[in-house]
């Protein structure tokens, strides 16, 4: 009687291990087998819809059986190769134009006569300035400018302790880009405890969400809707720039409409 057991145990531990396998290829007269593993429940709903049934279960497996009588018996059932979940979605920055940072009173949208004021410059300077805005206004150059401000020449240079230079885009007498050089700063062992105080200083999103955020970056770039916000490096010596992007669209238009109008008054 014990020999007839085993026998009946080794028999059924053979079909479910030829099962592992795929299906059977001379599957028995009242229907074929296969075994999968229950990975989700729309995996069983593709294999129920190929006319599978699920007839016994062992720990991480499912065996399952086709009638002979169903139409699709016999036939290749092809798996589904599981989907990886979607990353998880970045909240947005919703802030505006008007909730920009502002560093040392700078801030984008400024005039270029309120800019001015801050450095304040010789007759030479005021003259070469005035020269560069109109000129400005002229093609290539369709509204926009930039400006550099070493610190140390400037009379205000107390106001910008710990900044070395700064470098200002301006687009139809309007500040449009500020980017700050910082030097002799502290010592940053890492970038998230400078992103720290930047997030925390100016009122901007946890670093953390920030697209492309991961523990050692060193620039990184954060879009918001009325501006982009960009760091360069983290220890002693390191650059923030702030940028409203609308400028370029107008600009890169004037550009066109520009050429348009050359193309169409061409004469051979």
């Amino acid at each position: 009687m014990k020999i007839r057991i085993c026998l009946v145990v080794l028999c059924l531990l053979v079909f479910y291990r030829s099962a592992a396998y795929g299906q059977t290829s001379n599957p028995p007269a009242e229907g074929e087998y296969k075994q999968i593993e229950p990975s989700s429940d729309e995996r069983l709903n593709h294999y129920a819809k190929n006319g599978w049934e699920i007839v016994a279960a062992i720990p991480g497996q499912l065996i399952l059986k086709r009638s002979r009588s169903h139409p699709l018996f016999g036939t290749k059932t092809p798996d589904m190769t599981p989907q990886p979940p979607p990353p998880p979605q970045k909240p947005t920055c919703n802030l505006t134009l008007a909730q920009a940072p502002v560093i040392r009173g700078l801030r984008l949208g400024m005039t270029s006569d309120e800019l001015f004021a801050i450095f304040p410059a010789n007759e030479r300077e005021e003259f070469d300035r005035a020269q560069k805005l109109k000129s400005a206004e002229l093609p290539p150059n369709y509204g926009s400018t930039s400006f550099q401000f070493p610190i140390s020449n400037y009379a205000t240079k107390d106001r910008f302790t710990g900044i070395s230079y700064l470098y200002i885009d301006i687009f139809d007498r309007k500040v449009v880009s500020i980017r700050a050089d910082y030097s002799n700063t502290p010592q940053f062992d890492r970038p998230e405890q400078l992103m720290e105080i930047i997030t925390r200083q100016f009122g901007l999103p946890e670093f953390k969400n920030w697209p492309g955020y991961y523990e050692y970056w060193s620039n990184p770039s954060l879009s918001c809707d009325g501006f982009t916000f960009h760091v360069d490096g983290y220890s002693q010596r390191f650059s923030i720039a702030l940028t409203d992007p609308a400028y370029k669209k107008i600009m890169e238009d004037r550009k066109k409409a520009d050429l348009a109008k050359k193309r169409e008054g061409f004469k051979l």
